[in-house]
């Protein structure tokens, strides 16, 4: 079938759309705008593309160099009416390539998109997790015909805000006609494959409560971060310093200025060479005085070599200091070179197939091996650089470049992983750096003038969904019971579950007794297999992990599954499945496929059998704080919630939000019964009853960083 697109010139055009899209109840939208961010004040849409029926397209012009409409904004009349009688019309289907951009721009305008709307990336990423999930390859896999279009239309080289209105609309056109063909494709896909109830009310509304967290933001402290960008170039100034002035390594730079010295002399004395070797065919004198003049000129340049006297580019970099984030001059210093520390090489990187290379690697776990070895201090200065520079480059200078006035507008994305769990960049607020890595790096993140910022997190939801999926009748009683259950699994293997009042106690003053040590060291072991079982982990990782001999992190294994042998029943069965269907599903339905189940290579099946207790964990976990935050999201939406502001974030199994003080002690409770045990049977088909999500709160006026947990007693509007 092919595909017509039609520009909007005339008032009358629209109004023909608009009765067109209601009558077939469709519009597939997409907008095409100057590239910038959403939440800039520089940002503006060029045109918007709807198409109301496969085959064909019709494009407004909204602020484009060249729309009909620019002048004295008319275009916004247009778009208003287009907004009032079709995104804001809960009869018409909406449907978008990554709806939560159509979304914003809508919303950014004073529109919300109502009734149902139909995500393609996000129906592609249900039927399919794995990447890409672009329009563009899903094209060229569902629509060949069309394979290409994304590059044949013109100005497709041009910048975004300098593209012209034809070929623009082309483009645009097409994007929208070629979602509403993938939508039918992949709807009917949804409902044979029962993931429609998972797309419809997690994704989409999902979608929603996202869309406006991110145009909402989470505000920085500007000034502090300013402070902190000058702290952190003091701190790699004085580790670059320290580390150049190390004897070995004044050594090892002499060698590699003279070694990329003595490669131009070598380039420069090859090419006179040749240029002798052509002389002597030569009888032209013009010619033989030209080849005269090269040599001279290359001896000349030799001379400066020797005299380390450099002018291009080229030659000034040889001259240039040791990159300590250079690869392959790290091989050089520790391994290779003369003048480096000739350390015997540990291990070589891998391809991503995972085939070893010839190249020695020089990750962190090689540095902490190598170290051992290094009496002059290096390689702990290297790795104190590393880690201040990732700090900075990620964190603090590149926290700067994403910052839109006092905000970050961070963007989560439900289809970023291949487990359920969202994922989120530019910048990735789930990665901020715990207390013990970098505790000055979340100070930076603060709650406006008069608010809160309050976070709930999902304590130890994994573990919970596991007790209930595996029907762990001992561990579903400990969490009934409000039990610490990282101790009373410690308790329990070293027989001592009489005691746990007592080991609680003990636990909770700190006072650093020998018993206390002793208890804390068990709890800790507990804590390392309970999430280890999650994980996939085996007597070996889990003796690397404890610092034990594989034979004792076996018999420590052996005895946790004779505690909870449903626990093993249910991992079994989890890798059986896995074996028969080459995927297994979560409770709400989200599926994982395992295509390595049936590999040659025994790794590959060790990963997927993994992957098949791991996946249904913890997208299970994920898609309950996921529905919390949509549950929540609808009770502001009715005036049920004092919170004036949207959802701030989602990391991981937690959610932030910024609430007056006035409203916590509402706020608290309304949110702990909503999550606590959300009701999915309506929406998803089951219901956990067995085993409570256990909600923890925590506040700060001041910081991120400074979070402490909710006091039922404190006056939060008293200042502090």
């Amino acid at each position: 079938m092919p595909s017509v697109f039609k520009i909007i010139k005339k008032r009358y055009q629209l109004k023909k759309l608009i009765k067109y899209c209601k009558q077939t109840g469709y519009a597939s939208v997409d907008f095409e705008t100057n590239a910038m961010p959403i939440t800039s004040p520089l940002f503006y849409p060029t045109i918007l593309g709807v198409s109301f029926q496969p085959g064909s397209s019709w494009v407004l012009p909204l602020q484009h160099f060249d729309s009909p409409f620019k002048k004295d904004d008319k275009w916004k009349e247009l778009f208003d009416m287009f907004c009032k009688e079709i995104i804001e019309n809960k009869d018409i289907i909406k449907i978008a390539q990554n709806a939560k951009f159509e979304y914003q721009i809508f919303k950014k305008y004073g529109y919300e998109m109502k009734g149902y709307v139909f995500d393609t990336m996000l129906a592609k990423h249900l039927l399919d997790e794995d990447t890409p999930n672009g329009l563009k390859p899903m094209v060229d896999r569902w629509v060949p015909e069309f394979a290409g279009y994304s590059e044949d239309y013109e100005g497709a080289a041009l910048p975004w805000d300098e593209k012209p209105l034809i070929g623009l609309s082309k483009y645009c056109g097409l994007d929208c006609d070629l979602t509403f063909r993938l939508m039918l494709f992949f709807e009917g896909k949804l409902i044979a494959g029962q993931f429609f109830s998972l797309f419809r009310n997690m994704h989409m509304m999902a979608t929603r409560v996202l869309a406006e967290s991110e145009t909402g933001g989470m505000k920085v402290d500007r000034n502090y971060l300013d402070k902190l960008i000058i702290e952190y170039q003091g701190y790699l100034k004085d580790n670059d310093t320290k580390v150049r002035s190390i004897r070995k390594i004044r050594k090892f730079q002499d060698w590699l200025v003279q070694h990329n010295i003595n490669k131009l002399i070598d380039e420069a004395s090859g090419e006179i060479n040749n240029i002798r070797d052509e002389l002597e065919e030569l009888e032209d004198p013009k010619k033989i005085k030209a080849a005269e003049k090269k040599i001279s000129s290359r001896e000349e340049k030799i001379d400066r070599y020797m005299a380390r006297e450099m002018n291009t580019k080229k030659e000034l970099k040889c001259l240039e200091p040791i990159n300590f984030g250079s690869p392959n001059q790290m091989r050089d210093l520790l391994f290779h070179s003369p003048e480096g520390f000739q350390f015997g090489v540990v291990k070589y990187t891998t391809d991503k197939q995972k085939n070893e290379t010839d190249n020695a690697s020089t990750d962190e776990s090689v540095l902490l091996e190598l170290g051992e070895g290094d009496k002059t201090g290096f390689i702990e200065s290297l790795l104190d650089y590393r880690r201040l520079s990732k700090l900075d480059s990620t964190y603090i200078t590149g926290m700067k470049k994403h910052l839109v006035g006092d905000y970050v507008h961070a963007n989560f994305n439900i289809h970023g992983t291949v487990t359920g769990r969202l994922s989120c960049k530019r910048p990735n607020l789930q990665n901020i750096p715990r207390d013990t890595t970098a505790k000055d790096i979340k100070r930076m993140f603060v709650p406006p003038e008069g608010y809160y910022l309050l976070q709930l997190d999902y304590s130890q939801a994994e573990l919970r969904v596991l007790a209930a999926m595996a029907g762990e009748e001992t561990m579903i009683s400990w969490f009934k019971d409000g039990k610490d259950i990282h101790l009373t699994t410690a308790l329990k293997m070293y027989k001592e579950e009489h005691r746990y009042d007592e080991i609680k106690e003990l636990l909770d003053k700190e006072d650093g007794s020998d018993a206390f040590v002793k208890w804390k060291k068990r709890r800790k072991y507990a804590k390392t297999i309970n999430f280890g079982i999650i994980y996939g982990q085996g007597a070996p990782k889990l003796a690397e992990a404890l610092e034990w001999t594989v034979e004792e992190a076996k018999q420590f294994l052996k005895e946790y599954f004779e505690l909870f042998p449903k626990i093993q029943k249910f991992i079994r069965s989890q890798h059986g499945r896995a074996h028969r269907d080459a995927c297994v599903r979560n409770v709400f339905g989200r599926k994982r496929r395992l295509y390595g189940i049936d590999s040659d290579q025994q790794w590959e099946v060790a990963e997927a059998e993994r992957q098949s207790v791991n996946a249904p964990i913890q997208g299970a976990a994920s898609d309950y704080t996921l529905f919390s935050s949509i549950l929540i999201w609808e009770e502001m939406r009715k005036g049920n919630i004092p919170i004036d502001l949207p959802q701030v974030y989602t990391v991981h199994d937690s959610l932030g939000y910024y609430v007056k003080g006035e409203h916590v002690h509402t706020v608290v409770p309304i949110l702990e019964k909503i999550c606590a045990n959300p009701q999915t049977k309506e929406w998803f088909g089951f219901q956990i009853d067995d085993v409570i999500m256990k909600v923890d709160f925590e506040l700060s006026k001041d910081s991120w960083q400074t979070l402490k947990s909710y006091d039922p007693s404190f006056d939060y509007t008293v200042t502090q």
